[in-house]
């Protein structure tokens, strides 16, 4: 282990000499970063060593060079560029050194190999940057060969051989190779995708900028760039160059391609570039992943990015169409397709919101259910709002939105999303009748009987809670309602006819139990003190107590004589909790009844359930009793200073008062007190 040590301690001297020839370092400081090495280099030779410890050196040799750069910049003239020298390298060397080692030791932490790619990306360790291209291209296949099914290193390998080393064959290759080994993988389709697009668009613009695709329009416009002649050799080096890239697709996907696609790639100069392997790329992937309509959604939103791809797009939202007639969301979102290419500022929005209705409008025909209307509502109601400032725009939805209504009314189309919106009156009582258990529309129609001054009571009672009763919106009108229109012995009736209810939920609903326990505190708590604990003993009578109901308790009562019987209450409640024990030695120990927290203390660890519990308790124990002892002595200290300060002023009198004023300062039962005495002189 030693001998490990001391070579790659060895390995530094060269790297210090230079921090200390350049003055970036003074000798202390590079003692001491030599002893922070050394005992990083030791802890890494351990029998197991976490990641964490690797990352931990990795974090501190960063630091260092941060600190090295800063002062480098500090020394250096604005006027003379700086020498590079040993140190500069260094650092970042032993930093990738040390990511291996952490990589040789655990190479199938993920998250490891991301950091090290991140780290190599965003430093200058290389002495060129064609050097840093190479190393990350094997650390990317190093880490491919780890983790063959991680779709993000494969995605990331791509796009560093496309932006690094402009190689974008060799970034087809990498993602086609990772659809072999992840064939259902969505991220990986939608990156080929996306990639085949931006090879078209880089041909397009080396063609523009050559003069080989201009129309007559465009040479009718004064560019003001030159239009290069397009030679021979150029038109058969381009043409080459599309072959050569439709031929390395083709010969993987020969087997299952059309008639009519091995027709459009035969096609001579443009089939590529109107994105005849993106329609490939597209089908493939829907063969692949057949079900997911949301997977080719992505798609459309991919081709935003790119001009000129109507044709593709119009592909992908006729598969859409085709294979998921009767999805709802599917239907929805070709109704409002178009809408994406058209600016919010744009005169033309009226006409595409037009369209979108007459969309709907077929669609509804084509599918009349009741997610149907609730896709066609949300739509209304999402336009309704966005144009509030156009009355005529708005007044147009709104009267689309009372159309529906009526119609969803009249047939079976009702749905808890379109009630929600638009259901009132009848048609919302009818609503809460078809969707008993949907706390949302029984308190819009509770809001709507307490606005009509109805009996919310007896709706709440006899029909809502019983219906929704795990709903806490629910409960908070009815106690609401309740608190504002009745007595308060009324209120404390029906707090009391709630705690019998909410008994019977489940272990589930333990926080609407905990909710209306402390509400009823809360209440009685605006009454007065002697209201609220006449609320808790109510509530330990006809309820089951919940911690939050004590803690809440404790929040509120003044008393230290009733605060001691609410934490023995709570710790009985809750016996292998740690929390409610916890507190209440905190409460001992504040009041400074140390006898009495070692009782408890000792109640606790027989209580708890395992060992691991009451040793992580134990520690919090004497933790606290550290902070108090903290807290005893800063007392101390603070009070010493108050009697010397006395004890100054008071001399000066001593000769210029006929009598003298004795100080001292005694220490009892762990408090400083000062007693003055007057005395004769």
């Amino acid at each position: 282990m030693a001998e490990v040590v001391q070579y790659h301690l060895e390995q530094m001297v060269g790297e210090l000499e230079d921090l200390e020839r350049c003055k970036l370092f003074t000798k202390p400081e590079l003692k001491s970063i030599v002893k922070k090495r050394t005992k990083f280099e030791y802890g890494l030779r351990r029998r197991r060593v976490a990641s964490a410890d690797f990352l931990r050196y990795i974090e501190y040799e960063i630091n260092v060079d941060a600190l090295r750069r800063k002062r480098k910049h500090r020394k250096t003239r604005k006027s003379q560029p700086a020498k590079r020298t040993l140190s500069d390298y260094s650092i970042g060397r032993r930093i990738v050194s040390i990511f291996e080692r952490a990589l040789t030791r655990h190479p199938n932490d993920v998250a490891l190999w991301l950091q090290y790619i991140a780290f190599v990306k965003s430093s200058d360790h290389s002495e060129d940057g064609e050097a840093s291209s190479r190393a990350l291209s094997k650390i990317y296949a190093a880490a491919i060969t780890k983790h063959p099914y991680e779709a993000r290193l494969w995605i990331m390998a791509a796009e560093h051989e496309l932006d690094a080393s402009s190689n974008g064959g060799a970034a087809r290759l990498l993602l086609q190779r990772a659809l072999r080994v992840n064939p259902k993988d969505r991220a990986l389709w939608i990156e080929y995708f996306r990639l085949e697009l931006l090879l078209v668009e880089k041909i397009k613009a080396r063609r523009r900028v050559l003069g080989i695709d201009n129309t007559e329009e465009e040479e009718e416009e004064d560019t003001g760039l030159i239009a290069l002649p397009a030679l021979d050799e150029e038109k058969e080096f381009d043409q080459r160059v599309e072959d050569q890239a439709m031929a390395k697709y083709a010969a993987v996907q020969a087997a299952e391609l059309s008639a009519e696609q091995r027709a459009a790639l035969a096609t001579p100069g443009n089939a590529y570039l109107q994105g005849a392997v993106a329609i490939i790329v597209f089908e493939q992937a829907v063969r692949a992943v057949p079900d997911d309509w949301q997977f080719r959604q992505q798609f459309v939103s991919v081709l935003k990015r790119f001009p000129d791809t109507h044709n593709i797009r119009q592909r992908v939202l006729d598969s859409i169409a085709a294979d998921f007639a009767g999805c709802a969301e599917a239907r929805s979102f070709l109704c409002v397709a178009h809408l994406s290419l058209v600016s919010s500022s744009s005169p033309e929005l009226v006409d595409a919101l037009r369209e979108a209705v007459a969309n709907y409008g077929q669609a509804l025909g084509a599918l009349d259910a009741p997610e149907m209307w609730a896709e066609y509502v949300g739509f209304l109601v999402k336009w309704r709002d966005v144009s509030l400032g156009e009355e005529s725009l708005s007044a147009y939805f709104a009267a689309l939105l009372k159309r529906a209504a009526k119609q969803v009314a009249e047939g079976a189309r009702l749905s808890e999303a379109v009630a929600l919106e638009l259901a009132e009156g009848e048609l919302l009582a009818e609503a809460t009748r078809r969707f008993p258990a949907s706390e949302a529309l029984w308190c819009k129609r509770l809001r709507a009987a307490i606005d009509a001054r109805e009996d919310v009571g007896r709706l709440c009672e006899v029909h809502a809670l019983p219906a929704a009763r795990h709903g806490r919106g629910v409960w908070d009108l009815w106690l609401s309602w309740a608190e504002r229109e009745m007595s308060a012995d009324d209120v404390r009736a029906k707090y009391v006819a709630a705690f019998a209810m909410t008994s019977q939920l489940t272990s589930e609903h333990a926080e609407l139990k905990a909710h209306v326990q402390v509400r009823f505190v809360d209440w009685a708590w605006s009454l007065g003190v002697d209201a609220f604990r006449a609320a808790c003993h109510t509530v330990q009578r006809h309820a089951f107590p919940t911690p939050g109901f004590f803690r809440r308790c404790l929040e509120l009562e003044p008393e230290a004589k009733q605060r001691t019987t609410l934490h023995e209450f709570a710790c009985r409640v809750s016996e292998e909790d740690k929390g409610p024990w916890l507190a209440y030695l905190r409460f001992l120990v504040g009041e400074r009844r140390l006898e009495a927290a070692a009782a408890v203390f000792w109640r606790a660890s027989k209580a708890l359930p395992s060992d691991a519990d009451r040793e992580a308790f134990d520690a919090m124990y004497q933790e606290l009793l550290r902070q108090n002892e903290r807290t005893v002595a800063s007392g101390l200290i603070a009070a010493a200073d108050v009697a010397r300060g006395y004890e100054h002023n008071f001399a000066q009198d001593v000769t210029e008062s006929p009598h003298h004023i004795a100080i001292s300062v005694y220490e009892s039962s762990g408090s400083i007190g000062c007693v003055s005495q007057k005395v004769s002189s």
